[in-house]
């Protein structure tokens, strides 16, 4: 052959509109979060065929890794007691793009990249044994990408018949007639997530808990987790992975006394919703349902705040909307939730729909996201309207355009507002908790403490008729059902403010409430000798002021110091801002009435200095304490 005709190849094969190599290491850069949820492709293979039991198993080997001997993973495997498959089957699943459920929309399957996929992101070797009559009568294939790019491997080869290797028969917890093995090797250590075998399964638990929760839960599908060493009989890990509801609607052992045998929330079905969505033709439904913590999760005086509990970190973990496609989670998406928030974790909403709306949500390749759906959680329709739109415009303009996020508006639109009103009853649900009470004593909180003995003082020497006149029973029980019917307070919750009152004598007390008029940022009511300062929690300048650090629901101690100090400015600005509004307001009342508000001002804050300036004040104290 000419040079020439040398260089026509060449070119020929530089042409190519996919060259194989660039190919596959555009693949191997995927978009797997993590290996865990790579792993979770192989168990979606497993769920499709109909396996009722499937193990993880990692393998460690002792390596030296600088100058130090380690334990590493070797090799990862997933078996399953699946249908298994025959040659034409199994060579077709290790094809990227192919697999034999492409036009499948009842599993929870479909795309034909999960396999080889997930296994090259991690690995440079997949092998997969299958068998239809017993391990003894697999048939074996692979994929090696050494061998795609030293030995230019073009095709999947042509499965062998090979018997599943004793090594991984003696790992099992049984072999049956029919199944299938994917056996990762040749691991590349800069993309596994984790190096050691059990700190991966423990995070795989995590994941495939929450992302297979339904078949777990309902028993179709057990997932066993096993880790072992090379060459050792000693099982490192053993178990079956258990269910992750970030609903938190199954009891579940991880969050401890009593989450551990009764739901740490509760369903929400007056807020669940059910949808219509006409695509392609077809209607489809789409369903939401919503869950909140219980009054049970709500600590007791003396007890540590719920933000600080087992429970409540695990909660932390699991913020955000779950997103099922054919009872498969696809995500948990946080782009729903108010970031700085930690009573975020206290809510759950979960929203299912079928695989023929693939295409509606924008479900990816390897159901790892709803790109559509996430979308507009940041957006919003308003997002996508146009000068003088309304909801109803918007959705029928999209339509026209033949833009499948319309199909998803009027749904995203109701878990925006459903989520506005779930936050509100788990504001009143910690309410007690925020003011009033010492969370670790049973005491009254500093600020409490230090408004109570100002107001003694003032007391002396401006005394107001009757205000020594002590509580009866009555004005107590007043109290009590005023906290419970109208400021919305648990009863356990305004049974402690009630006992504080009497024990230690208060005279003024912080509450909060949700207003009717949310312009209104407080409001000062009489209850015999206790004056109650109400804040509206329906106004904007309660969450930057008061919500910034919510003790109830969250563990402070954790926050790095930048989000501390971010919440810190928070608070300062939203108070500058308060009194810059005062400002405005005097400009505009006019200049007769100017002089009476300046007699205000100054009075208000001659009392304020006495309040604030004394030398037993808690909080003086407390500042001089944290600076020692």
């Amino acid at each position: 052959m000419s040079q020439i005709d040398d260089d026509a190849q060449q070119d020929l094969f530089d042409a190519q509109i996919i060259p194989l190599r660039l190919a596959i290491t555009a693949m191997r850069d995927s978009g797997y979060k993590n290996t865990a949820y790579a792993l979770a492709e192989l168990i979606d293979n497993a769920v499709q065929a109909e396996a009722s039991f499937i193990e993880v198993i990692c393998l460690e080997k002792r390596e030296l890794v600088r100058q130090r001997e380690r334990l590493r993973l070797s090799k990862i495997a997933v078996l399953d007691n699946g249908s298994g498959m025959d040659a034409h089957t199994l060579r077709r699943a290790l094809q990227f793009g192919n697999g034999t459920r492409l036009d499948d929309r009842t599993g929870i399957g479909r795309f034909g990249m999960g396999l080889p996929n997930a296994s090259i992101s991690q690995a440079s070797r997949v092998d997969v044994w299958s068998w239809e009559n017993g391990p003894d009568n697999a048939i074996w294939s692979f994929i090696d990408l050494d061998e795609i790019k030293t030995n230019g491997m073009k095709e999947v080869p042509k499965p062998e018949h090979v018997a599943v290797p004793e090594e991984w028969r003696d790992f099992s917890d049984h072999i049956g007639q029919h199944g299938t093995l994917v056996v990762w090797s040749e691991l590349d250590f800069e993309r596994l997530t984790w190096k050691r075998a059990n700190r991966a399964l423990l995070r795989t638990e995590e994941i495939v808990g929450r992302v297979y929760r339904r078949f777990i839960n309902e028993k179709t599908v057990a997932i066993r987790l096993y880790a072992a060493e090379e060459g050792e009989e000693d099982a490192l890990t053993d178990r079956e992975a258990t269910v992750n509801d970030p609903l938190y609607l199954t009891p579940m052992a991880i969050l401890g006394q009593p989450f551990d045998t009764q739901p740490m929330f509760v369903s929400k079905p007056e807020f669940d919703q059910e949808y219509d969505i006409d695509y392609n033709d077809n209607i489809h439904k789409v369903t939401v349902h919503y869950s909140m913590a219980t009054e049970g999760t709500i600590t007791g005086p003396g007890e540590v705040d719920r933000g600080r509990t087992k429970y409540g970190q695990h909660a932390a973990g699991n913020i955000g909307v779950s997103v099922l496609r054919a009872g498969r989670e696809i995500m948990l998406d946080q782009g729903w939730c108010i970031g700085y928030d930690p009573r975020e974790r206290w809510w759950g909403a979960e929203v299912e729909f079928p695989p023929q709306l693939d295409e509606v949500f924008g479900v990816t390749n390897n159901k790892q996201a709803a790109t559509h759906f996430s979308e507009l959680a940041s957006s919003g329709w308003e997002g996508l309207a146009e000068e003088g739109e309304q909801l109803i415009d918007v959705v029928d303009r999209l339509r026209e355009d033949g833009d499948p996020r319309s199909c998803l508006l009027h749904l995203c639109d109701g878990i925006r507002r459903t989520l506005v009103d779930l936050r509100k009853d788990i504001q009143a649900q910690s309410a007690g908790g925020r003011s009033t009470r010492k969370t670790r004593h049973n005491d009254i909180d500093d600020v409490t403490k230090t408004a109570n003995k100002g107001w003694e003082r003032r007391a002396k020497e401006h005394p107001v008729e009757e205000e020594e006149k002590p509580l009866t029973k009555r004005d107590l029980d007043d109290i009590h059902t005023d906290l419970t019917e109208n400021k919305k307070y648990s009863p356990a919750s305004a049974e402690e403010l009630v006992t504080l009152i009497k024990d230690e004598d208060l005279r003024v007390v912080f509450l909060e409430q949700d207003f009717t008029n949310p312009d209104e940022l407080f409001n000062v009511e009489m209850k015999g000798n206790v004056t109650e300062i109400i804040f509206n929690r329906e106004h904007p300048a309660f969450s930057d002021i008061f919500g910034t650090i919510s003790t109830a629901d969250e563990d402070i101690s954790n926050l790095s110091l930048e989000e501390i100090a971010d919440r810190l400015t928070r608070s300062v600005n939203s108070a500058r801002i308060l009194f810059a509004a005062w400002g405005r307001y005097e400009r505009e009342i006019g200049v007769d009435r100017v002089a009476a508000l300046r007699k205000v001002r100054r009075s208000w804050g001659q009392i304020a200095a006495q309040f604030l300036h004394t030398e037993d004040d808690p909080l003086l104290q407390l500042g001089e304490d944290d600076n020692s």
